[in-house]
């Protein structure tokens, strides 16, 4: 009886190659031991005026513990698909849900400890917020500059997904105030 409860208990990821193909099936803790290759979500969540809200992992994580967090995110369970994941991994740790996510497609993250295919997701959201006690200690919102700063606190991963975004988004500014010249071309009016 206690054996089926641990295997209830056991998440279950798909393990892909290096074109990001699934080729067989893992434990997760099977796949952190091993540093098999595997799929995950990095959602970048921001307020639409500069700033990432980053989390602190708590100490029990298997991955990083105590680490800063530039992006929500996590492991991409079997047979899910990545934004499903997103979607899922924002609501456990932060309370986020019923928000629309923007792709920003894949990446890839490899180091001694893991190998990851990366799937980037951004939204906006400035709580509350909701943490998931087991796996987020704390948040707080930073500038990319500050993020930079202090980036040796950061998981690699994380800042990768980051920089990722900040590239492929050409460093818009995300809900800050058009200067009027721009709003005018736009078709925006003072309110």
């Amino acid at each position: 009886m206690a054996e089926q409860d641990q295997a209830a208990d056991t998440e279950w990821v798909d393990i892909v190659n290096e074109q990001n193909e699934v080729i067989a099936q893992s434990s997760r803790q099977q796949m952190r031991a091993q540093g098999l290759r595997h799929r995950a979500t990095y959602i970048v969540v921001h307020d639409g005026m500069g700033k990432i809200l980053v989390q602190r992992r708590t100490d029990t994580k298997d991955f990083y513990p105590g680490w800063m967090d530039a992006t929500a995110g996590g492991v991409v369970q079997s047979g899910e698909n990545v934004l499903d994941s997103a979607r899922r991994e924002a609501e456990e740790e932060l309370g986020i849900a019923g928000i629309p996510f923007a792709e920003h497609g894949l990446f890839y993250f490899e180091e001694q400890q893991c190998r990851i295919w990366g799937a980037l997701f951004s939204c906006v959201a400035n709580g509350p917020f909701a943490l998931q006690e087991e796996e987020v200690a704390e948040v707080s919102w930073l500038t990319p500059e500050e993020i930079t700063a202090r980036c040796d606190e950061f998981t690699p991963d994380s800042l990768k997904a980051l920089s990722l975004w900040l590239t492929r988004n050409n460093g818009q500014d995300y809900g800050k105030p058009l200067p009027r010249e721009s709003r005018a071309s736009s078709g925006e009016e003072d309110a």
